[in-house]
């Protein structure tokens, strides 16, 4: 099976330097869509009120085959 690398950017980029073995591209895609809202989650409480994530899924050859985003924002309503 293929190894995919899953590429983390929050403003910094954090390299995928171990991969993961998965069937395909799609299941590499659904991973992706798994891993980054607990990426968000874990990180947001910790940066302020705007805060977007992406990750960048790539092959064994270094191809980019996917992508992915979310954006935090908070806004106060009272203070």
């Amino acid at each position: 099976m293929p190894r995919y690398f899953f590429d983390i950017h929050d403003g910094q980029t954090l390299r995928d330097e171990e991969g993961t073995v998965l069937p395909g591209p799609e299941e590499a895609a659904r991973y992706a869509k798994k891993i980054l809202p607990g990426i968000a989650a874990h990180e947001v409480p910790k940066d302020g009120e705007h805060q977007a994530f992406s990750v960048l899924v790539t092959n064994e050859e270094g191809h980019p085959i996917y992508s992915a985003a979310v954006t935090y924002t908070g806004t106060w309503l009272i203070r």
